[in-house]
């Protein structure tokens, strides 16, 4: 079975040949040191997405996100020596070393309504996005699946205000927070259609809802600001024959049936060190939406034996997998500090104990 069938199928809750595996992205450091090759020589926006689905193919991943769309540097411009702001508001470092990519989120730069307002937006169907897109596609052809990120609808804006500022907002110029956030929405909704006119079937929302310890967002402020936003956007992608795929770490337990009422069709990655345990959420919401990740990516894959790594891998699809409706990946994405050897552990158990029928 191609890796295409194998992810609509799964996403559709029907048993594909075996679990797919999906990730939201793979350190070049890791890539690196699998294929004896310079992380510069494993990231798409060094070496081209052929390269990067070359090495992706070679792992056995049958799905991944083109994340290239939703950073856009068109509008980008300096602060001071050491700081930027990105095209979506958001103040960036760009002066501490951290591998190969020395960027950090330091605050929001349009903290007032005024300086909002004065932000030139992103137009979501300018050639950098399109272009990454269709040149994504083409190198993917039938052997990964392409999940186009399109946007994000709270998190880039929480980041862009500034967190204190869009949770005092939220009480003091709700209509403003509301604006906002239909701002994101329409910026997610536009790239998106155009994504599905080139041919990508699964969209993502890449945002975080939650912290370690429960959701950043009251489930009664998540209904009032946040889910008209999400269903708005998954009713258009589905009218459109696309799939709706929302990244949120942190444990949103609170917040699932809200999630899965707004129409949403995955939910990614079930960070197990924040309670999202895959036993009780697959008991819980499994037949109701598809369950991507979960495998610990801030102990088990860095610090764990493949051994350990196996185990996990085991319990995660005798919990999630029978009767499809799950894809097996990390609890975030692989980072700088996972162990070659165990993500490559996590691959191959996939691989031999995912195969279906499971009962």
């Amino acid at each position: 079975m191609k890796p295409r069938e194998r992810v609509l199928r799964a996403l559709m809750h029907e048993e594909p040949d075996r679990v797919p595996l999906f990730e939201l992205a793979v350190s070049p450091l890791v890539l690196g040191k699998i294929f004896n090759k310079k992380p510069e020589e494993c990231l798409s926006i060094f070496a081209g997405w052929e390269k990067e689905f070359d090495l992706y193919e070679k792992l056995g991943l049958d799905s991944s996100t083109v994340y290239t769309l939703m950073f856009n540097p068109k509008n980008s411009r300096g602060l001071d020596k050491d700081r930027y702001v990105d095209s979506w508001g958001r103040i960036y470092s760009a002066n501490v070393s951290a591998s190969y990519i020395s960027h950090f989120y330091m605050g929001g730069y349009l903290t007032t309504p005024e300086k909002y307002d004065e932000f030139p937006r992103l137009d979501p169907l300018d050639s950098w996005g399109i272009e990454q897109f269709k040149i994504a596609v083409k190198a993917a052809g039938d052997r990964i699946l392409p999940v186009a990120a399109v946007g994000s609808i709270w998190e880039v804006q929480g980041e862009a205000l500034g967190w204190e500022n869009m949770f005092r907002y939220i009480f003091t110029n709700p209509q403003f927070v509301k604006r906002v956030l239909a701002d994101s929405t329409k910026f997610l909704i536009e790239l998106g259609k155009a994504c599905i006119d080139l041919g990508a079937e699964v969209l993502l929302d890449w945002d975080d809802y939650g912290y370690t310890h429960g959701p950043m967002i009251s489930p009664k402020h998540f209904e009032q600001f946040i889910y008209p936003c999400l269903k708005k956007a998954a009713d258009t992608f589905h009218k459109r024959g696309a799939f709706l795929m929302v990244h949120s770490d942190g444990d949103i337990r609170l917040l699932m049936d809200l999630i899965i009422k707004a129409g949403v069709d995955a939910i990614q990655p079930l960070e197990p060190k924040a309670g999202m345990d895959i036993e009780e959420v697959a008991e819980k919401w499994g037949d109701k939406i598809c369950l991507v990740g979960n495998i610990d990516v801030s102990h088990l894959l860095p610090f764990g034996t493949p051994e350990e790594v196996a185990q996990e891998v085991k319990r995660a699809i005798n919990a999630a997998a029978p009767g499809g409706g799950y894809l097996l990946g990390s609890g975030h994405q692989i980072n700088d500090w996972c162990k070659p050897e165990n993500f490559l552990a996590q691959i191959k158990t996939a691989k031999k104990f995912g195969i279906y029928p499971k009962r």
